[in-house]
């Protein structure tokens, strides 16, 4: 498919190329004229092959598990790559980008869960528990 979609943005490019050199010599010539059909025509089809060699020649997407991945990066943590500085350090992973955001504390965890979102139904029942209690801070 690599060669497909390698043929398809040649022909699309000079196509393209074509046509905006066509496009350029028509208004230099004839200022007042419209653009020609078979110029606007030719435009179109150059971005339609260049848009179809780009999607032939694209890698084949998998699909998404990011549960999986998700839990691969929390249970691993940061570890090495197995590259090294000039200095001789280890180029560790950032382990998961997602850290900041708390996930793995969640509703029932230790912390509130994700940043700036709460559960909004264990606060109510806390606050009715607080009232019923007759508390004063």
């Amino acid at each position: 498919m690599a060669f497909l979609g390698t043929v398809l943005n040649g022909i699309g490019a000079m196509l393209l190329t074509h046509a905006v050199y066509s496009t350029h010599e028509h208004t230099a010539t004839f200022k007042s004229t419209p653009l020609p059909l078979d110029i606007s025509l030719e435009l179109l089809a150059s971005i339609a092959l260049l848009s179809l060699g780009i999607v032939v020649s694209f890698a084949p997407l998998k699909p998404i598990r990011y549960a999986e991945w998700a839990g691969q990066l929390s249970r691993t943590g940061r570890r090495g790559k197995g590259e090294y500085t000039r200095e001789g350090e280890e180029v560790l992973s950032e382990g998961d980008p997602y850290a900041f955001l708390g996930l793995d504390s969640g509703i029932g965890g230790k912390g509130e869960g994700r940043k700036g979102f709460w559960d909004v139904k264990g606060k109510r029942k806390e606050y009715e528990e607080w009232v019923r209690s007759g508390e004063k801070q």
